[in-house]
């Protein structure tokens, strides 16, 4: 659609006509003109069950029916209740209650007054920094795009309403900012964590919040073994609480219920939302620990304005929990994990044949593709040629949609690509999707005139 006969106003980019997405289908998109696309990033790493699952449309309906909005501080609702069960038997031990927001800046805005609340009620009052990642993304709420730490969110333009947060450097082993080597780095990406909190001065900081696996803003950088344990001995030192951003990692992408269980630790509080309703509706979490929990009901409060207007919404509610329901019946993250293995693998292969292909990284469906100029030294391409967008743009063009960064270790250069398509694609479809990745890649390169970088 052109911009000219629409009153939205598109922000993410007015110089540009817009697709109209008329229908899905597991994992296809169809505009309307009919053309169709494969689903690549699962909206934007949103979609696990694929498009048009009609038990989901009826569980919405039927509550639609029934009850659609409740006062917060009378009410409670069945959906909210019974959803609550569900996550807290999906999280990480002693991780049992739940408050639901609308979205993953609400869910990393609410953490954020948790935390803070939590240190004031036990006599900390100075606690109130939350120290965030270089490459990291939380959210557009101005405290969320405090803690955020990437290029790309250009920060410096809302700096005036900004949160004065400190920042680490991300635990990049592809791209390392320390110039070191794993395991001989003794994890210098960890404790850079506790360089920063002497840096700041322990009270002060209120929480530490990370990706378990950097998703949009880092394209799936796994951090190497041991890191989150040495994080998790660093805050329980500090006391300092951790926060784990599973916006994109929660409910299953990583082929786990939560990304951080591929590491032995439990966080005190774990921020979600895409996962959790596969984008059917709008909904956000925030888990929090039974030892917060017993700090909050011991205390002095009777309780905190941790809510919005539509948290706990009955429908969103209804859906998420009839979304769970339909994964736990489908054994979906298991499904996840196996074809996440599947297109990796394929991946890989395809990193063989493309010498622009630097790094394949990832767990489960949220895997990453980081291009580079030279893969021995790692070295990546200049902003100024817009590899990464010029590849998006392509790949749209032969009908997948996939979603890009730039920026490598603590830089604005360099280029990388995140895939996170729905739980149930198969092998043919992965298959497709690489092939058309594989044949952009190559006209890109003959259009950059990259070939003879080879």
């Amino acid at each position: 659609m052109k911009q000219a006969e629409s009153h939205v106003f598109y922000a993410p980019g007015w110089h540009q006509p817009y697709k109209i997405a008329e229908r899905g289908e597991g994992v296809y998109l169809y505009d309307s003109d009919g053309k169709r696309y494969i689903d690549g990033i699962g909206g934007t790493h949103t979609i696990t069950i694929g498009h048009g699952v009609p038990e989901i449309a009826d569980a919405m309906a039927a509550q639609a029916r029934q009850l659609c909005f409740t006062h917060k501080v009378k009410f409670t609702n069945e959906p909210q209740e019974q959803l609550a069960n569900v996550v807290a038997k999906m999280a990480p031990d002693e991780m049992e209650h739940v408050i639901f927001v609308t979205g993953g800046s609400t869910a990393n805005e609410i953490a954020l007054q948790v935390a803070r609340y939590f240190h004031i009620e036990q006599g900390n009052n100075n606690k109130y920094k939350v120290i965030g990642r270089r490459h990291s993304y939380h959210g557009r709420t101005n405290a969320a795009l405090s803690m955020s730490g990437s290029l790309f969110v250009q920060r410096e333009d809302m700096a005036p309403y900004q949160l004065d947060f400190p920042h680490i450097n991300p635990p990049h082993c592809y791209q390392c900012p320390f110039n070191l080597n794993h395991p001989s780095c003794e994890l210098a990406c960890a404790t850079d964590l506790a360089k920063k909190i002497e840096q700041e001065g322990a009270d002060t900081i209120a929480a530490f919040i990370a990706e378990p696996i950097i998703g949009g803003a880092g394209s799936a950088i796994v951090p190497p073994p041991g890191y989150y344990e040495k994080i998790r001995e660093i805050c329980d030192f500090y006391n300092i609480l951790f926060i784990a951003e599973e916006v994109i990692t929660g409910f299953g992408r990583t082929g786990k219920n939560f990304g951080i269980e591929h590491w032995n630790t439990i966080p005190d509080l774990i921020t979600t939302a895409k996962g959790l309703s596969s984008g059917y509706a709008p909904i956000g979490a925030v888990i929090i620990h039974q030892r917060i929990v017993n700090t909050f009901l011991n205390g002095s409060r009777t309780g905190i304005p941790t809510f919005f207007t539509y948290s706990g919404h009955p429908i969103s509610c209804a859906t998420a929990l009839a979304v769970q329901n339909y994964i736990s019946k489908h054994n979906l993250i298991e499904q996840c994990a196996i074809m996440g293995k599947y297109l990796k693998q394929k991946l890989q292969k395809l990193a063989e044949r493309e010498f622009l292909i630097g790094d394949v990284r990832g767990e489960g469906l949220l895997i990453g593709l980081e291009f580079v100029q030279d893969r021995k030294t790692h070295k990546p391409f200049p902003r100024s040629i817009k590899l990464t967008e010029t590849i998006i743009k392509t790949t749209f063009e032969q009908g997948l949609v996939l979603r890009g960064r730039f920026g490598t270790g603590t830089g604005k250069d360099g280029d990388h690509i995140l895939i996170s398509p729905a739980f149930i694609i198969t092998e043919s479809e992965c298959d497709e999707l690489v092939s058309i990745l594989e044949a952009s890649i190559k006209q890109v390169t003959r259009s950059l005139n990259l070939g003879n970088l080879s």
